[in-house]
C-alpha cells in the first residue's frame, strides 16, 4: 500500500474515532480542497462552504494592476471558467492557457471545480437544469456555487461587478448558458465551447451578449443539439441555420439578421446582430470535433481543423469589448 493510502486511511479511521472536528481537519486527506489563505499574483487553491459543501476553485492573479478604474481605484474584469464533464479545474486551466492571457490582458480568471457525488465517487459535473450526473441527481446549487466563487475573490481583491464573465467546455458551456438564464444581472457576457443549453426554464433577465464555438463533427455535444427552453413565434430565415441554443439566444436578444464569412479554410464566423442590447458571434469549425480549439497540445482542440483558430484569445477579445449592460 502507498504512503499516500496509508496516511488517507489513517486519517478516516483516526475521525471516525471520534478524533475532534479540528484534529480531523488538520489530518486533511492529500488532494482534499483547502483555503491557501494567499491571494498573491500567481495561481491559488480555494474553498468555500456552499449549502453545507466544501467546494474549491483555483484563481490566478496577474502581476499586473488592472487598467479599468471605478471611482478611485482599479479594478480586475473576472473571468469564471468551467470544465467539461468528469474534468477538472487544473485540467481546463492547462488546455484553455487563460493564465497567460490573464497576465497579458490584466485579468483574474478562476476555475471552479466541478461536483462528484456525495463521497467523491462519480465524475465531476455541473447541474445545468436538466443535466447532469451527480450535480443534477443531487439537486446541487452549481449557481450559488459559480455566484460564491465571484463573491470571494470580489472580497479579497478589486474585481468589477461590471465585468464578470463565464466561459465553458462542454458540461461547463451548458452551465455558461444556465447561468446566463438564471443570473443575467451578475454576468456581462458568455463564452461557450462545444456546449448547449439543457435550462428548460431559461428566463434571463437580460439581453446576453454569447460568443460560441461549435465544430460540426463533434460527437459528444452535437452542433445542432436541441435547445430544451424555446421561444414562441417563427424562426426567422437567417436564424434556421444557426445552433438551436444560439438560436434562443438570438431571438431572446431580438436580434433581425445574422452574416457569415469564412475566417479560415474550415471555420465561419456568424455575427448574428443588430440586436436589442447584445450581440452573438459563432465560430463553426466544419469537421470540427470535442474540444478547445487551439488548446494546448494532446487534447482534441490542438488538431487540424480545430487549431485554426485560439478560442481563449479569441473569447477574451470580445468579453473585454463588453461590460454588464453595455454592448459594443
Amino acid at each position: 500500500m502507498s504512503d499516500m493510502r496509508i496516511r488517507s486511511t489513517s486519517t478516516l479511521l483516526l475521525c471516525a474515532a471520534g478524533l475532534s472536528l479540528a484534529a480531523c481537519a488538520a489530518l486533511r486527506l492529500p488532494g482534499s480542497p483547502h483555503e491557501s489563505g494567499d491571494w498573491s499574483v500567481g495561481t491559488g487553491a480555494h474553498a468555500l462552504t456552499v449549502a453545507g459543501l466544501s467546494r474549491s476553485f483555483l484563481l490566478h492573479i496577474p502581476a499586473n494592476a488592472p487598467r479599468t478604474i471605478i471611482g478611485r481605484r482599479a479594478a480586475f474584469p473576472l473571468v469564471i471558467v468551467l470544465h467539461g464533464s468528469s474534468g477538472t479545474a487544473d485540467d481546463i486551466r492547462r488546455s484553455s492557457r487563460l493564465d497567460s492571457l490573464a497576465d497579458a490582458r490584466r485579468f483574474l480568471v478562476a476555475y471552479p471545480q466541478g461536483y462528484k457525488g456525495a463521497l467523491g465517487l462519480f465524475p465531476s459535473d455541473w447541474n445545468v437544469g436538466t443535466c447532469c450526473g451527480a450535480a443534477h441527481q443531487e439537486k446541487i446549487d452549481d449557481v450559488a456555487f459559480i455566484l460564491a466563487v465571484i463573491d470571494r475573490v470580489s472580497e479579497q481583491l478589486p474585481a468589477d461587478p461590471q465585468r464578470v464573465y463565464v466561459a465553458g467546455f462542454s458540461d461547463g458551456g451548458r452551465m455558461a448558458h444556465h447561468l446566463a438564464c438564471q443570473v443575467a444581472d451578475r454576468i456581462a457576457a458568455i463564452g461557450v465551447v462545444s456546449g448547449s443549453l439543457l435550462d428548460a426554464q431559461c428566463t434571463a433577465a437580460r439581453p446576453m451578449p454569447v460568443i460560441a464555438f461549435h465544430g460540426t463533427a463533434d460527437a459528444q455535444v452535437a452542433y445542432d443539439e436541441m435547445a430544451l427552453t424555446s421561444l414562441s413565434g417563427d424562426v426567422p430565415p437567417w436564424a434556421r441555420s444557426l445552433p438551436p441554443s444560439i438560436r434562443f439566444w438570438s431571438m431572446r436578444d431580438g436580434c433581425r439578421g445574422a452574416v457569415a464569412r469564412g475566417v479560415t479554410t474550415h471555420v465561419a464566423r456568424t455575427v448574428v446582430a443588430p440586436c436589442d442590447g447584445a450581440d452573438l458571434t459563432l465560430y463553426t469549425i466544419d469537421g470540427g470535433v470535442h474540444g478547445w480549439p487551439g488548446e494546448a497540445a494532446g487534447g482534441g482542440g490542438s488538431v487540424p481543423p480545430m487549431s485554426e483558430i485560439n478560442a481563449s484569445d479569441l473569447m477574451i477579445r470580445f468579453f473585454l469589448s463588453h461590460s454588464r449592460g453595455l454592448s459594443p
